[in-house]
């Protein structure tokens, strides 16, 4: 079985499409999310950078902006972004490493960007961008929280080893798995699961816990049918 650690909304798409696969599952969202009643001056002189589906959700409460200049972190975000409307996307890059190399392009490096984001931000993102000078603002437009605790059936499901693999979309959720699973003294060396992750900096999040590299799995690519076409083919591990 592959504990899904996904918010509810995400957790339940990907269970479905497990199921179609045969994939027995087990949902847990590690984090939710609230949007924030912020105001923001939108400027068409500067890029936006919108790098998850919460963002457009977030977005989207807010009128008159649909011309706003956008970059974006995946093709989900700029479906997403397209099926409401707006249109003036400038570069749809794969993953923030990409998108960093094309604000590092000459034409590019003079623009002021709104880095539109929740309160738990990508470091490695953030460095990238003071070291190679490029000028941005912060702006908290939702909120994460991290879950306390596990449900009842995920408990009960961990002490028997039933639970043999899970799958990780962030590093909030690895640091959060890891966290509660402490605080119920369950030893993570010794529950011999696999670990799906959907970036190579999410894998590097899990051995920073002395998790080996033969146990995690990292997705081709980082989208949800990357991740899917994984654990389809290593159902024998889950």
């Amino acid at each position: 079985m592959i504990l899904i650690t996904r918010p509810i909304d995400d957790a339940i798409e990907l269970q479905k499409e497990l199921k179609r696969k045969k994939i027995q599952s087990l949902i847990d969202p590690l984090t939710s999310f609230q949007f924030k009643n912020v105001k923001i001056k939108f400027n068409n002189d500067h890029i936006y950078i919108c790098g998850s589906q919460r963002c457009v959700e977030s977005l989207v409460r807010f009128k008159n902006i649909n011309n706003i200049r956008i970059i974006v972190v995946g093709t989900k975000v700029e479906k997403l972004l397209r099926k409401n409307n707006f249109k003036n996307i400038l570069y749809v890059a794969r993953d923030t490493g990409q998108l960093i190399k094309w604000m590092r392009k000459k034409s590019n490096q003079l623009n002021f960007y709104i880095y539109l984001c929740s309160n738990i931000i990508n470091d490695d993102f953030i460095s990238d961008l003071k070291k190679y000078k490029i000028s941005f603002r912060r702006k908290t437009i939702y909120q994460i929280t991290l879950q306390k605790k596990f449900n009842k059936n995920t408990i009960k499901n961990l002490k028997q080893n039933k639970i043999t693999s899970v799958v990780f979309y962030s590093t909030t959720s690895v640091k959060n798995y890891i966290k509660l699973l402490k605080k119920y003294k369950i030893s993570y060396t010794s529950l011999n699961q696999i670990y799906f992750v959907l970036s190579s900096r999410i894998s590097e999040s899990c051995k920073k816990y002395k998790l080996k590299p033969s146990v995690i799995k990292i997705s081709p690519r980082p989208d949800q049918s990357s991740m899917i076409s994984l654990l389809e083919d290593n159902k024998h591990l889950i």
